[in-house]
């Protein structure tokens, strides 16, 4: 992608996430991009084509990887661990995705569900897992609505922080533009063990962040109780 383009991209996320789509204007993305309002038109016409091709960016950046990973025959906590591990990263490296998906999930989901149909052939490679779940989860579900709830847990353990970020940073962080990043990196262990908890068989979660499955010789807790 050029460098204009990226630049123009960027901008515009910001001046969404200030003034939502329908108070930006044209001008207000030139602005914030530096450059001429005659050479934003040159790469988008209308704010609304601008719009889109973030969501097409971000769609096309994230669908493909989860894709590949579902589609395999993995362990499901094995799959969730490198599902977290994509979207960390992605999140991290596009702090302000999370905000731009909430926007458009409030003001058009169904843009949103047909443009992931579009890259993810209609869902079929999740709609595979739906009764993998359903066997895993701990607490018994419909096999049509679990991956609603795996989802849901996911999604909201690994986007809130970021959604939250602001709060954090003036109340935990202060000016250290690192704090945050190391902040999710220590987080990615937390997250796995609490959904791992989920699970019928919990897999240890080691400090590094990797469920290992326990194994027959994996030393008990002696339960003699010392005087």
């Amino acid at each position: 992608m050029p460098e204009t383009e990226t630049t123009i991209l960027l901008a515009a996320k910001a001046v969404f996430l200030r003034k939502g789509l329908e108070a930006a204007s044209m001008q207000d993305i030139a602005v914030e991009a530096g450059i001429s309002r005659t050479l934003l038109h040159y790469y988008y016409r209308t704010k609304e084509t601008l719009f889109r091709a973030i969501l097409v960016h971000a769609v096309c950046e994230i669908i493909p990887r989860i894709a590949s990973i579902v589609e395999t025959d993995l362990p499901l906590m094995t799959k969730i661990e490198r599902v977290v591990d994509n979207y960390l990263q992605l999140l991290l490296d596009d702090p302000l995705l999370p905000h731009f998906l909430v926007i458009e999930i409030r003001r058009d989901p169904q843009v949103l569900v047909e443009l992931i149909r579009s890259r993810s052939g209609n869902f079929g490679a999740l709609n595979r897992v739906q009764q993998q779940i359903a066997d895993e989860l701990r607490i018994p579900v419909p096999a049509r609505h679990a991956l609603a709830h795996l989802f849901t847990s996911v999604y909201g353990l690994v986007l809130f922080p970021f959604l939250a970020k602001p709060a954090l940073d003036e109340v935990f962080f202060g000016d250290d533009p690192q704090a945050f990043p190391r902040f999710m990196q220590a987080q990615k262990p937390i997250i796995l063990a609490m959904l791992a908890g989920l699970m019928k068989t919990p897999p240890a979660i080691p400090a590094n962040g990797s469920p290992k499955a326990k194994t027959q010789n994996s030393p008990r807790r002696s339960s003699t109780i010392r005087r």
